[in-house]
């Protein structure tokens, strides 16, 4: 995917975990083990921001600002949702679920992180010559 074993192995445990949000989600497991997990993911999505943020500003990534503030867009609407979700009923929760951005974090995954994954992977010199 990325090409990096540390971010690819990452971008393996959020798909997984996300997997397993959905199932939670679709087998009715009570609405306080939902917000477990989802607060699981968000924190685990921002330390894999974290560690890609630091190959891209390693890497000198042209794109750093746009991506991170794309990484940052991200976070704050799964929490944004997040917060909606607690406004809604049982028979409405499983169709604002079906709004959860964690699509767009799989999307960016697959495009936005591979440009980063092909410079990184390219051995594009440090900025401090290294």
């Amino acid at each position: 995917m990325f090409g990096v074993p540390e971010i690819d192995q990452q971008h393996q445990e959020l798909v997984s975990m996300l997997n397993r949000l959905t199932d939670a989600v679709h087998n009715e497991v009570p609405r306080k083990e939902i917000y477990r997990m989802i607060d699981e993911v968000i924190a685990y999505t921002c330390a894999h921001f974290a560690a890609e943020e630091r190959l891209m500003a390693e890497s000198g990534y042209p794109e750093f600002e746009a991506h991170r503030n794309k990484h940052n867009q991200l976070v704050q609407d799964a929490l944004h949702l997040k917060k909606k979700l607690d406004y809604v009923g049982e028979d409405r929760f499983m169709e604002w679920f079906n709004h959860w951005p964690f699509a767009n974090i799989l999307a960016h995954i697959q495009y936005a992180d591979q440009q980063v994954g092909d410079h990184v992977t390219r051995g594009t010199p440090k900025k401090d010559g290294g």
